[in-house]
């Protein structure tokens, strides 16, 4: 995953956490343990059946275990979204056994 994540590095990115959560950012820096660094990250909270809500973060890390998926943003299609009309349920956490 590392020779992956340098690809992605001074790009924006959307990483999104074991957890559910959904970031957005330009990915900084990483280390060997995949730890991020995003700049300019923002959240995007997802709430059934209301717009979605952007909480500006600022300079985000991002523990490496906790990421299940992490990809470039085209910017032309991020830039045509608009979140106030965007709807939907939010991510479900992983389950672990």
């Amino acid at each position: 995953m590392a020779s992956f994540v340098e690809t992605l590095i001074d790009k924006p990115v959307n990483v999104i956490t074991n957890d559910g959560r959904n970031f957005t950012g330009h990915l900084v820096s990483f280390d060997q343990k995949t730890n991020l660094i995003l700049q300019g990250c923002i959240e995007r909270v997802w709430i059934a059946n209301q717009a979605v809500k952007a909480e500006e973060m600022g300079v985000y890390f991002i523990r490496g275990d906790n990421i299940a998926v992490i990809g470039e943003i085209e910017q032309a299609a991020e830039e045509a979204i608009d979140y106030l009309t965007v709807k939907g349920a939010p991510i479900r956490p992983m389950q672990t056994h």
